[in-house]
């Protein structure tokens, strides 16, 4: 859920983006714009699980 919309500033629900994906997504949610534009939906979220994981073996 977008920050904007209620969501929270934590590592499950912030999207790492470039500044022109975070403008061209606005405060909608990140599946909806990746089927929006046409991108991997698929490829995107393996790697967003992939990146949580990695971040959270690093915080113990």
């Amino acid at each position: 859920m977008p920050v904007s919309r209620g969501g929270r500033y934590t590592l499950g629900n912030v999207v790492p983006a470039c500044a022109s994906c975070n403008a061209s997504k606005h405060n909608t949610e990140v599946t909806g714009w990746l089927r929006r534009k046409k991108l991997d939906e698929r490829a995107f979220l393996e790697r967003h699980a992939l990146i949580l994981r990695e971040l959270g073996a690093h915080q113990d």
